[in-house]
């Protein structure tokens, strides 16, 4: 076009061309490839695992860049999936979601999510299995492409889901990313949410129950703390199994109900821990408010507050103690920094009573699991360390008095009103018991035979899935009695072998049966999780009102 300047640039332009093209030819001859030569037949996941081993020291690639690349050839480009779901899981900060979305649908379609097992999601991928008389063959997980994008899909809004309740100040209370016990419970938990959602309905609400008694298990024992992979799959397993059958309760379970007494949470000083922050989610569940505001501290808002300051503790604590969970709270950030600051216990609490009352300020202090007694020792004036020390171990009393109440006790659900009288028919049951032990004796040979059969079903299923349990401490009526249910108890006191021992204390059958009724009827609709109408609920308060006037009288 007659452009002469344009045409002399071009002409450059392939002048370099040239001499670049020779540049990298003289690389390329020169360079020496190192490689290492496998068996054709060797299996796929072993050659992901080699070269994940000499990629070490390489740019990090994971299983998710590696089935990326193997689906690559199949026409499936899987980060630009990821790129598509991660908007909807962003919430978490984990650079292993990617992988996690991949663990969820392994659980969902073979139980287990180790790396080795990712690999036969690989579409048409062949998985080999041995069958219970010990032949081999082999089974395809995902058929096809459409396949697998339809099972991811799946997995991602199980994540979604999960995510969703985890934060939720009501169900778990983690209500920002770094108050998380652990992302490498979400996989397994995911895929429990998923395979719930397909029991029928009546099995859900009971199947929340127990997947929330498993989740606040594996927080405060450490359970996801190391490599979790076979941990998941074994929880997984078992978590199913229980959902359809109460009697296969994961010994976890028992684990946790025994333990948690013992936790020293005096030791919990570092943020982000499963147990520092699963005590946090708990503060959160209670509904901790804000001591200036009164209101509840949102999740972009929230500081995680030193009752005793910190500079308090540097200059009168060894060590990291004043960090403890146990002198921790959260506040909004203009409470913490700006109102509060570096302030004693008993400067600022004296300031905030004069100005709200102090039974206002006991009452929102509550909320922060900060007993009358621990609010009477933060008043100290002086404030020593060793009332540091008092307060601290009554708040660690106070968090294990909770931690039975709302998660072993699984009271954490139930309203108020109901929440008390749970409580109510728990002691009333245990008064009972005892009441049985002192006009029976501590002789089982004394309770009809079949109620004893029953009982002694349970502690064998029991002891079986726990061998740590100690087996004598169960021959006598006092420890058969804990598995008894309040059924048993009634019919064994209306029993014809023994009522003649217990007609003086109850006097006629009838009215007992009907209060017993009555009583059962509350028990299993809170228990249960059913509503309980005003009817039930009169009915039961009257009964339990019944039965200790009545063995309040043996006292």
């Amino acid at each position: 076009e007659g452009d002469e300047d344009n045409a002399k640039v071009a002409r450059q332009y392939a002048v370099n061309a040239l001499l670049f093209g020779e540049h990298l030819k003289g690389i390329t001859e020169q360079y020496q490839i190192s490689y290492i030569e496998l068996d054709k037949e060797l299996e796929l996941d072993k050659v992901c695992d080699i070269f994940t081993q000499i990629n070490s020291r390489g740019i990090r690639l994971d299983v998710f860049d590696l089935i990326n690349a193997l689906l690559v050839p199949k026409g499936l480009q899987l980060k630009h999936m990821w790129r598509d779901a991660e908007p909807k899981l962003d919430f978490v900060q984990s650079e292993k979601l990617n992988v996690y979305v991949l663990q969820v649908m392994s659980l969902l379609r073979q139980a287990y999510c180790s790396p080795k097992y990712l690999y036969f999601l690989l579409p048409g991928q062949e998985k080999p299995i041995r069958r219970p008389d010990g032949t081999r063959e082999t089974e395809v997980l995902i058929g096809d492409i459409d396949e697998f994008k339809e099972r991811w899909n799946v997995a991602v809004s199980a994540m979604a889901h999960a995510i969703k309740l985890l934060r939720h100040p009501q169900e778990f209370g983690a209500i920002a990313s770094r108050f998380f016990p652990y992302y490498s419970i979400i996989p397994v938990f995911s895929a429990l949410q998923a395979y719930l959602s397909e029991l029928p309905p009546e099995k859900r609400s009971d199947g929340q129950r127990k997947i929330r008694h498993w989740y606040w298990a594996s927080v405060f024992i450490n359970r996801y703390s190391g490599s979790v992979e076979s941990t998941s799959a074994r929880d997984f397993l078992d978590m199913k199994a229980w959902l359809s059958d109460d009697a296969l309760e994961p010994s976890l379970i028992a684990d946790f109900n025994r333990r948690f007494r013992s936790l020293e949470l005096r030791r919990e000083v570092r943020p982000s821990t499963s147990i520092y922050n699963g005590i946090f989610n708990l503060l959160v569940l209670a509904g901790a408010r804000d001591w200036i505001t009164g209101n509840v501290p949102q999740h972009d808002d929230l500081d995680d507050h030193h009752i005793v300051p910190a500079s308090w503790g540097k200059a009168n604590l060894q060590g990291r103690l004043v960090h403890t969970i146990l002198n921790r709270s959260p506040l909004t950030s203009d409470t913490n920094r700006h109102v509060i600051k570096d302030q004693l216990p008993n400067v600022y609490l004296p300031q905030w009573i004069e100005s709200s009352g102090e039974a206002k300020v006991r009452s929102i202090l509550e909320t922060h699991f900060i007993s009358p007694n621990a609010f009477n020792i933060l008043l100290r004036d002086p404030f020593t360390s060793e009332d540091f020390e008092q307060f601290i171990s009554e708040r660690q009393r106070t968090f294990q008095d909770a931690i039975e109440e709302l998660l072993v006790k699984e009271r954490l659900d139930l309203p108020a009103n109901l929440r008390q009288l749970d409580a109510d028919i728990e002691a009333l049951e245990l008064h009972l018991r005892k009441t049985l032990v002192d006009i029976l004796g501590d002789d089982p040979a004394k309770v009809p035979s079949h109620i004893i059969q029953q009982v002694n079903d349970r502690i064998g299923r029991a002891l079986k899935k726990n061998p740590a349990m100690d087996a004598e401490s169960y021959e006598e009526l006092t420890g058969k009695l804990q598995y008894f249910d309040l059924r048993e108890i009634e019919n064994v006191i209306v029993s014809k072998a023994v009522w003649e021992k217990f007609q003086e204390l109850f006097q006629n059958k009838e009215p007992l049966i009907a209060k017993f009724g009555q009583l059962a009827e509350l028990r299993n609709g809170i228990r249960h999780s059913r509503a309980v109408d005003e009817i039930t609920r009169k009915e039961g308060e009257a009964a339990i009102l019944w039965f200790n006037k009545i063995l309040g009288s043996m006292s």
